[in-house]
């Protein structure tokens, strides 16, 4: 294959590109959403029965207090609290 021959299908996948580029781009606006609101769905599943139980947790301290209770709590938010700060600061990155 010729440089020219090469960049003649270059000039022509070009070209095709910028036909439909618009549609892709249509496509993506109308289905990447949907990926993004299932992706923020599966992080809750797995994250808000964890926190649901720290907030049982919370309760059964407050009115029965023992130190194994405290611990697991503590031990629990800390858990989450670092997971959290993982996120932000690969949304950090990501951003820069």
């Amino acid at each position: 294959m010729s440089l020219f021959s090469w960049l003649k299908d270059w000039k022509v996948l070009n070209e095709l590109w910028n036909v439909i580029e618009p549609f892709v781009i249509n496509l993506a606006e109308k289905n990447v959403p949907k990926y993004i609101t299932k992706l923020y769905e599966n992080l809750a599943k797995v994250a808000q029965p964890a926190i649901d139980s720290l907030y049982k947790l919370k309760e059964k301290i407050k009115t029965s207090p023992n130190a194994l209770d405290d611990y697991c709590f503590n031990q629990g938010v800390n858990a989450i609290e670092s997971f959290a700060k993982h996120l932000l600061e690969a949304v950090e990155k990501l951003r820069a």
